[in-house]
């Protein structure tokens, strides 16, 4: 079983070096030129396109708020039930992951004051590029506060990466752990296409996530203490 703490001590340095390495390198802005059309002055995907706005965006969202619906009403009743009754512990990591993490990653957006690329000069913006510890010089300071670092959309999709916590089975656990990278890639992938993030931003986000997801788990433990654990937990 995945021990807690030791990730959280790893994905802490995992955050610093990613950190640091995307603030002193051209890393994102070389990838991102590559997503965009200089010639045409657009990106290769439009932020337009109906139907992958519904799937990867609006639909996502949706679904995802759906989710944490039906876990509360499970959470309701999981002491009840014979079928939940061994999963309680997991569906509140989930359920609180999928209210935290957003949470947390929209008042990091909040806060750093990081345009997104679509805005920049590079590719056809009006704002200088600029990093998360660089100021923006002083007559093209933007009008109001830019917010796209780390990746909001992209959080909601990591956030399932709790459901490495729902299951006892390893396989299932995988198959959770899975299922949250693949959406939460899925989605921040997609805001590249279109210009809305720079790589740096959709990997923070999910290290954020996964570094939420432990915190919330250990939390979990304290503040529901009882004998229903999982084998291999941590005393």
């Amino acid at each position: 079983m995945i021990d807690s703490r030791r990730q959280l001590l790893i994905t802490g340095v995992a955050m610093l070096l990613c950190f640091i390495g995307f603030e002193y390198s051209s890393l994102d802005l070389w990838l991102q030129q590559q997503l965009f059309d200089s010639e045409q002055q657009r990106w290769i995907w439009s932020s337009k396109e109906p139907i992958t706005r519904l799937l990867l965006y609006d639909g996502a969202k949706r679904l995802v708020i759906l989710f944490a619906l039906g876990l509360l009403l499970s959470l309701a009743f999981c002491r009840r039930s014979s079928l939940l009754g061994s999963h309680c512990r997991g569906i509140r990591v989930v359920l609180f992951s999928l209210i935290l993490v957003p949470a947390c990653v929209s008042a990091l957006k909040a806060s750093t004051n990081v345009a997104c690329p679509r805005s920049l000069e590079a590719f056809d913006g009006s704002l200088p590029y600029v990093k998360v510890l660089q100021p923006y010089p002083q007559a093209q300071r933007p009008e109001s506060r830019q917010r796209c670092f780390p990746a909001g959309h992209a959080s909601g999709g990591f956030a399932l990466m709790s459901l490495i916590f729902l299951f006892r089975e390893q396989r299932r656990q995988w198959l959770g752990l899975s299922l949250g990278l693949a959406a939460g890639w899925t989605g921040g992938l997609y805001k590249m296409a279109i210009g809305d993030h720079f790589l740096s931003h959709t990997l923070m986000s999910m290290l954020i996530a996964w570094f939420l997801i432990n915190l919330i788990r250990l939390l979990e433990r304290r503040l529901f203490p009882g004998p229903d654990t999982w084998p291999g937990d941590p005393p």
